[in-house]
């Protein structure tokens, strides 16, 4: 242990350890901008009260543990099969989706009856046609890959005040219509039926199209032209199912499920399904094409369901040269912090600072996943309270790292508060109360500021490894801290 500073006599000290002024920063703020560090212990205490300040540096134990899901609320779905070049690993998404239905819309989600122009031979209003867009928001692997997927008609909905996780399986669950809308649909990122030029304007979206024109039965047996009229015929009938979300979900549409049924190559990022229905209607006199749309929002259920290579995932986590990030709902790092070693000898003084870094290994594998943008820091035993409340890093408990981009890294610059709270609440018999996860993480911020203002389970596919682990042949990971001793 190093000695840096002791009473009055420190200033030549101080000049040697710079990265020292740091942590004083805030403490040089309040001495009125003095730019001769030398007084800082004076100027903020009595003559009688000057302090000293160690430092140390102690080794970090890392390992790979396995994650069989993850809390899947995120602003994203995912949808697609995917391998990962750097470990062999194939990752498929499935997703569900419910629609939104506006209470202020709710009066008007359709013209008056009396204003449909579209109409069945009978006279009764029916829609045009009726389809699905999944909007996507970006994508990994090959823009040309052949995919396919499936679309199901959900039963019963995925229900709010349910904590849904990566693994929840709506068919296992029984949620899925046997006699609803069951349809396969081939797609790829790039969309050949829309033009060169039209999928190069400016604000055009890559989308999947799925048609549901065919004749639809509704659960209590009555059959509509296409599942469009069912919706509007439902309107004029049940004005209340359409009141809220909840009505409509419960009454109108549970939702769908979407399925990712064969090719590999392409995982696509959703950031949201619509539902449009299509009709004609009499606008002062002249006929109008129109459409409403329901969209999939953060205001319904959303849910995905990831599935690894299970072997694979346990492969990695039994290599103990590093340790691994890997998402979505693959592996996390887990920390032992040597909390005890820590503190001992150090009870009465105040821990000032605790740094540490997380180097990643480079990754040149062509079509490398990359890394995570963000990770967080949470005790091992706050892992499903911090996500399912939708907390956010407090600098005191938990905390976010961005990623160095140029020199790999992480970095937690003080977790000095966090120590001290796992040392002051440490239990006999508990394992776990020294250890924390490095858990990659979605980072929301405010439009009008940097502020974090949430954070989720990062659903995108990343692959880390980083240094550490038990036969790990690089240097230790470490943590570097700071003592005030008072004297």
């Amino acid at each position: 242990m190093k000695r840096i500073i002791s009473n009055k006599h420190y200033h030549s000290t101080m000049m040697k350890a710079k990265w020292i002024a740091g942590i004083l920063l805030t403490a040089i703020s309040i001495s009125a901008c003095d730019d001769d560090t030398a007084t800082i212990g004076t100027s903020l205490t009595k003559d009688v009260d000057h302090f000293t300040i160690y430092t140390d540096t102690f080794n970090v134990a890392t390992r790979s543990i396995k994650v069989d899901s993850v809390f899947s609320r995120s602003n994203y779905s995912y949808l697609g099969r995917i391998k990962d070049p750097s470990t062999g690993d194939y990752i498929t998404s499935d997703f569900t989706t419910q629609f939104n239905m506006l209470e202020a819309l709710s009066e008007n989600a359709f013209p008056a009856e009396n204003l449909m122009v579209s109409r069945d031979d009978l006279g009764l209003p029916v829609a045009d046609s009726c389809h699905i867009n999944i909007y996507i928001n970006g994508f990994k692997g090959d823009t040309l890959a052949p995919m396919k997927l499936k679309i199901h008609e959900m039963a019963i909905p995925a229900e709010e005040g349910r904590k849904y996780y990566s693994d929840f399986d709506p068919v296992e669950e029984n949620l899925l219509r046997e006699d609803g809308i069951i349809k396969s649909k081939s797609y790829a990122y790039v969309n050949f039926l829309k033009s060169v030029a039209q999928r190069n304007i400016a604000n055009y979206v890559p989308y999947i199209n799925i048609c549901i024109n065919e004749p639809y039965t509704d659960k209590n047996g009555v059959t509509y032209n296409n599942y469009g009229t069912y919706v509007i015929r439902n309107y004029y009938d049940h004005p209340e199912y359409f009141k809220n979300s909840y009505s409509f979900i419960h009454n109108i549409c549970p939702g769908f499920y979407f399925k990712s049924t064969d090719g590999a190559g392409l995982m696509t990022q959703v950031f949201t399904a619509e539902l449009h229905v299509y009709y004609r209607y009499n606008n002062n006199d002249s006929i109008t094409n129109n459409s409403r749309i329901f969209s999939g929002t953060g205001e319904v259920m959303q849910t995905t369901t990831i599935t690894n290579d299970k072997q694979r995932i346990n492969e990695l986590v039994n290599d103990n040269s590093c340790t691994y990030l890997k998402t979505p709902a693959g592996i996390f790092t887990e920390v032992t912090l040597p909390v005890e070693e820590i503190m001992r000898g150090h009870e009465a003084d105040t821990l000032t600072s605790a740094k540490i870094q997380f180097q990643c290994y480079q990754d040149n594998t062509p079509n490398a996943l990359g890394n995570a943008s963000y990770i967080v820091m949470v005790p091992k035993s706050q892992l499903y309270s911090f996500f399912e409340n939708n907390e956010i890093p407090d600098n005191y408990k938990t905390f976010l790292s961005t990623l160095n981009t140029r020199y790999k890294y992480y970095e937690f610059g003080n977790i000095s508060t966090l120590i001290t709270h796992l040392y002051q609440t440490r239990t006999e018999g508990d394992e776990d109360w020294n250890k924390v996860l490095l858990v990659p993480v979605e980072r929301e911020s405010s439009s009008s500021s940097s502020a974090t203002t949430s954070v989720s389970n990062l659903m995108l596919l990343t692959s880390t490894r980083l240094v550490g682990g038990s036969a790990n042949t690089h240097a230790p990971v470490t943590i570097s801290v700071i003592y005030n001793k008072g004297d």
